[in-house]
């Protein structure tokens, strides 16, 4: 049986704040990044060099970038870090109220060091925004040095339209870049995009509405770390301090998120972890070697913040997992297909499922995926039933159907008799657990076969009798079948 996911109170506690969207800049801003280092940057523009920044590495830069970001927001100005500087700051820089403008940093790098104090879940980032409109964040790599602090990487709070293009973050001990705020929902219009994280409690993060992940690679290779040989190569799990866990999380709250053509490699826990949200895509994600689950829907994560009270309208389709502990997992979810996916547990020891349709599930179409299972004492697709040894609590999945899924395993699902399982069991034959009904014609021209015939008693050329059904089910007795 696959296990239920680690309960969400435990994670509440660390996440942190931050957004995603389309841009429309202003003419001035539009203008490509000024190839000089200092006054004379085109129009439009200022650079960090214009308000004492140094970029070489030593230099406490902190409030000189301040300085920028605060001159920007004045004059409605596009700020320019210029390339191959390495900026040194020791606190939060914070651009707030920027609108229609670019934040351009290709080659240069902020790197925190000897960081003011920071804590979870109140923990500063080197680079937030806060109160923008129609910004683009391009090229900046962000590292924090000697991580003795907790910071996020590249935040976003109650802004819209923004765009994260082209961002690396490293080694930051909370969020790589994340969109968040107290309330979900605040930070609207969000696209993160070919950015990388490495090395991150948890790489790309959002609770907003209309926010797209997409093209970005997050990778922790938390079995490399120090911390994977301080606790022996197993994952300590949440309530512990780990500084790697989930890939990319949409928290509770969020509303209409894509999560697409993502490659998530290794993991603390999950590769994308979802909580109690609504209108969710997971779509063509590469995800390898998570220390849990390669795609987790968790409908009970912290569902008071939610819009349903659990996960609600997800589509999970055309992803890569591979030899994570579990590879799709749902919790508490409602109308949610997982179609089109290709899941892979190569460890003849590995108790992991393949595709599980967890605890208070329903509505959910699992259909056309390729599900290889080693293991042999594990189902490759699994439903959850009710368990007789807690008869107080409801647990079954419902109104779920399994069909035409590939299956390469000993056992190929586990599922209640109220789970529809239609599948293929040999050449030209087709074989489903449960009723069929329809209210046309069923025709079939190689012959009809119907259930639930015995042998015949009486003797003569009788050889079988067939039950008949009414519309409702009912039995309307037997029909004889004589020997022709």
């Amino acid at each position: 049986m696959e296990m239920v996911s680690r309960r969400s109170a435990l994670r509440a506690g660390l996440v942190s704040t931050v957004a995603v969207g389309g841009l429309a800049v202003s003419e001035a801003a539009a203008q490509a990044a000024p190839v000089g280092a200092t006054a004379d940057t085109g129009v439009g523009w200022i650079s960090v060099l214009d308000h004492g920044a140094v970029g070489d590495g030593t230099t406490d830069d902190t409030a000189a970038i301040q300085a920028t970001l605060n001159a920007a927001a004045t004059g409605k100005q596009s700020v320019y870090f210029p390339a191959g500087r390495v900026f040194r700051v020791r606190d939060q820089l914070t651009a707030q109220g920027l609108t229609d403008v670019v934040i351009a940093g290709d080659g240069a790098t902020l790197a925190l060091t000897g960081a003011a104090p920071s804590v979870i879940p109140t923990q500063r980032a080197v680079l937030l925004f806060r109160d923008c409109r129609r910004v683009k964040v391009v090229g900046l790599t962000v590292r924090d040095t000697d991580r003795s602090q907790q910071y996020d990487g590249v935040r976003i709070s109650s802004s819209t339209e923004m765009v994260v293009d082209g961002v690396r973050v490293h080694s930051v001990r909370v969020n790589g870049i994340v969109v968040f705020d107290a309330v979900p929902r605040a930070s609207d219009d969000v696209l993160i995009t070919n950015c990388t994280t490495e090395d991150t409690r948890f790489g790309i993060s959002s609770n907003g509405k209309d926010v797209r992940i997409t093209d970005n690679h997050v990778a922790m290779d938390w079995p490399s770390t120090d911390e994977a040989r301080r606790y022996g190569g197993v994952h300590p799990g949440y309530g512990s301090d780990s500084d790697y866990f989930d890939g990319i999380c949409v928290w509770a709250g969020a509303d209409r998120t894509v999560v697409a053509n993502n490659t998530i490699t290794e993991c603390g826990q999950s590769g994308v972890y979802v909580q109690a949200v609504s209108n969710i895509v997971v779509a063509d994600n590469t995800v390898t070697g998570c220390q849990l689950r390669g795609i987790e829907i968790d409908g009970l994560g912290d569902p008071g913040k939610s819009v349903h009270g659990r996960a609600i309208g997800v589509s999970i389709t055309g992803n890569v997992v591979v030899n994570c502990i579990g590879q799709i997992n749902l919790i508490a979810t409602t109308d949610a297909t997982v179609v089109g996916n290709r899941v892979a547990n190569g460890s003849a020891t590995r108790q992991s499922s393949g595709i599980a349709v967890n605890l208070k599930c329903s509505k959910i179409v699992v259909s056309s995926n390729h599900v290889r299972q080693a293991n042999p004492t594990m189902p490759a697709l699994f439903v959850q039933d009710n368990d007789p040894k807690k008869p107080e609590e409801v647990l079954i999945s419902t109104d779920v159907t399994l069909a035409w899924n590939t299956i390469e395993g000993t056992i190929p699902y586990t599922a209640p008799a109220e789970t529809v399982v239609i599948h293929r069991s040999g050449p030209a034959m087709i074989t489903a657990q449960g009723s069929l009904k329809t209210s046309g014609k069923v025709i079939a021209g190689g012959g009809l076969g119907v259930g639930n015939s015995v042998a015949a008693t009486s003797l003569g050329s009788m050889v079988r009798k067939m039950e008949v059904f009414s519309s409702t089910g009912q039995s309307l007795g037997w029909v004889a079948i004589h020997n022709s």
